[in-house]
């Protein structure tokens, strides 16, 4: 069974605004492949819960990414950490298959 994770759409872009959505307790991320091809669509995510689910079950577990009515199944393609604190900086999902 997948674990879903639950996404809102993002329009802010950039070092310091991603700083920002952090700061907010939302972690950005990316989410590409299947019915969004090549190009990404920006999303965020709650970055404590987050950041535990992944932690507890691995980078490698099945997980779903639901956001805009719609639920993906996805895999983490990269997480990058914050450098001194080791905290989820970003995340990027692939979604598998073609759109």
């Amino acid at each position: 069974m997948a674990i879903t994770l639950t996404a809102e759409s993002r329009s802010d872009f950039g070092k310091e605004k991603c700083s920002k959505i952090r700061a907010g307790g939302r972690l950005p991320a990316n989410i590409y492949g299947g019915p969004f091809g090549t190009t990404p669509r920006a999303l965020t995510l709650d970055l404590h819960s987050t950041e535990l689910t992944i932690k507890r079950n691995g980078k490698s577990a099945e997980y779903e990414v639901t956001f805009e009515g719609t639920t993906y199944p996805v895999k983490i393609q990269e997480v990058r950490y914050e450098p001194v604190y080791k905290g989820f900086k970003h995340l990027d999902f692939f979604v598998p298959g073609k759109g």
